[in-house]
């Protein structure tokens, strides 16, 4: 008997197949698609499943804010914008890896605990 794995797996590449209308995975799903997943993981956190999705939204966010910061405010060119967007990100990978390897989920994890404990920190 198939399991819920299966089904979902299937499901997922349906509606894939729905929303490029094709069923071409090479050029949607290229090698910065699969690096730009893999940032996602380490920068949310390794491990965690909030951390996934606290990695993603912070990935999304990022060219986004850049963007709108860089090019928009200072006037900034866009190519020079884009170029420093994966300096950050660069950046932020090797921060993360090495002073915290849980990411985004163990940071919002002691800062949820701090602010349990604020007026009180015994």
């Amino acid at each position: 008997m198939p399991s819920r794995a299966f089904f979902v797996g299937i499901a997922g590449a349906l509606f894939f197949s729905v929303y490029l209308g094709a069923v071409e995975v090479g050029e949607a799903f290229g090698i910065n698609k699969s690096f730009l997943v893999l940032f996602m993981v380490i920068i949310g956190g390794l491990g965690s499943i909030f951390g996934s999705f606290a990695g993603a939204a912070f990935l999304v966010l990022l060219p986004v804010l850049l963007k709108n910061v860089l090019v928009g405010a200072l006037g900034w060119p866009t190519d020079l914008a884009a170029h420093l967007e994966f300096v950050i990100v660069g950046a932020l990978i090797v921060a993360f890896l090495v002073a915290e390897p849980h990411g985004l989920a163990q940071l919002w994890r002691v800062a949820k605990e701090k602010l349990r404990l604020w007026p009180f920190p015994h």
